[in-house]
């Protein structure tokens, strides 16, 4: 039986959005190929049909991902009088620590893509990178170009690894403290009325 072009495409859209949540789950070497196409409710012997590799499938994945996520945390900070506030509650909450299907991919895949030889991956989380860099400073207080460079690039760090520090202790205490603490803290050193 013949599948139509837009059937085509809508398995190829879902094959992608599936992949875009379980790569944040489970690792990009955590789900193989059969496995997802089977969460995608499609056959493994499709995928080559839609994908050059699983490399690629994983660059559209993590695109698809972060488009999702930008889309959404656009909407949040053009709709709030606090945008770098609503920018640190939303990306260090108890929300993204406990769903990384649905959280950013630096947070659940920053150190997968690190590993892996794929410079396609590893051009994509730079301009991840980049362009929380760049938003960051467009949010943050000051008029020196390379001091808030400078903040901005370890507010991100501090933002991505209060997350990672999150999930991974076991202690759900110390988890809730350490988004707390770093919270608080960046919020409280780069709100517009903080001391310079």
């Amino acid at each position: 039986m013949k599948v139509s072009k837009e059937m085509v495409e809508l398995n190829r859209e879902r094959v992608i959005d599936t992949a875009a949540k379980l790569f944040r789950e489970q690792g990009i070497d955590g789900i193989g190929i059969a496995d997802l196409m089977s969460a995608a409710g499609l056959t493994h012997g499709g995928f080559y049909r839609q994908f050059k590799s699983k490399d690629d499938l994983i660059v559209q994945a993590m695109q698809r991902a972060f488009s999702d996520m930008s889309a959404d945390l656009s909407a949040r900070l053009a709709s709030t009088d606090t945008p770098l506030e609503t920018l640190v509650r939303h990306y260090i909450s108890d929300h993204h620590r406990d769903n990384p299907g649905h959280g950013c991919s630096l947070t659940a895949l920053a150190a997968d893509a690190a590993r892996h030889d794929d410079p396609a991956l590893r051009s994509f989380f730079g301009s991840i990178v980049s362009n929380y860099v760049a938003l960051i400073i467009s949010l943050l207080p000051g008029s020196d170009p390379a001091a808030k460079r400078s903040a901005a690039i370890a507010f991100l760090a501090e933002m991505v690894g209060s997350v990672i520090l999150s999930r991974v202790v076991p202690d759900p205490t110390l988890s809730a403290e350490i988004i707390d603490t770093v919270s608080n803290d960046l919020i409280g050193r780069h709100s517009p009325s903080a001391p310079v």
